[in-house]
């Protein structure tokens, strides 16, 4: 990763509730620019539970300049051995694809972030099974703030929101337009903005911060 001479081996730290803090990343690719951490051997309903995790640069350690840390995670559910005795081809092993969570940067060096554990299909699925047992590789790359900003994940938080819940309206109220008002105008039902409000607040007694992830969705 560039680092100048004498830092330490471990650079980064991620924190679960519940759990106990962990440094162990490893490179996963030549550049240095990679990471990676795997937390095994996990029930679908214990980690369904865990809503945030805690992503941090260790204290006296600064990443490259201009430079920040993205996380991403990937789920592998495994069935148990025993589950598979009568049938070991159908209930293979499920992988899904990296998703980011968040990133962190020197000015920076921290954030509390939302899982979306609670509503992954996946996990879902291993709750009901609980033979099945969870891996969650966690996945770090170094990238340019230029990259980061872009993707929106580190800049003014009120404001972004404000965009994204904006955004949010918007595209609610699309869905029920019919192009009838001609020259721009939008026709949309009368209690529509009560109908998008209670959609998004049923949303986000699942998951806060929803919208931050997906602003197309409706």
């Amino acid at each position: 990763m560039n680092y100048t001479q004498q830092q330490p081996s471990q650079v980064l730290g991620v924190l679960i509730e519940g759990g106990v803090v962990r440094t162990d990343f490893v490179p996963s690719d030549p550049s240095g620019k990679k990471f990676t951490l795997a937390l095994t051997g996990i029930s679908g309903e214990d980690i369904s539970a865990v809503s945030e995790l805690v992503f941090f640069l260790l204290p006296g350690v600064s990443l490259p300049q201009d430079h920040g840390a993205m996380l991403y995670w990937q789920i592998v559910s495994t069935p148990a051995a025993n589950s598979m005795s009568s049938t070991p081809f159908s209930a293979a092993v499920t992988t899904t694809e990296f998703e980011l969570v968040g990133a962190i940067a020197n000015h920076k060096p921290s954030g509390v972030f939302r899982t979306g554990w609670a509503t992954n299909e996946t996990i879902n699925a291993a709750v009901t099974s609980p033979s099945s047992t969870i891996t969650i590789n966690l996945g770090v790359s170094i990238e340019p703030m230029s990259s980061i900003q872009n993707m929106g994940m580190i800049q003014n938080k009120t404001t972004n929101a404000a965009k994204k819940i904006a955004m949010d309206l918007f595209n609610y109220m699309q869905s029920f337009d019919t192009g009838a008002g001609g020259g721009g105008n939008m026709v949309v039902p009368k209690n529509v903005f009560e109908r998008w409000l209670s959609r998004f607040e049923a949303k986000a007694r699942v998951d806060p911060n929803f919208f931050m992830k997906n602003s197309d969705e409706s």
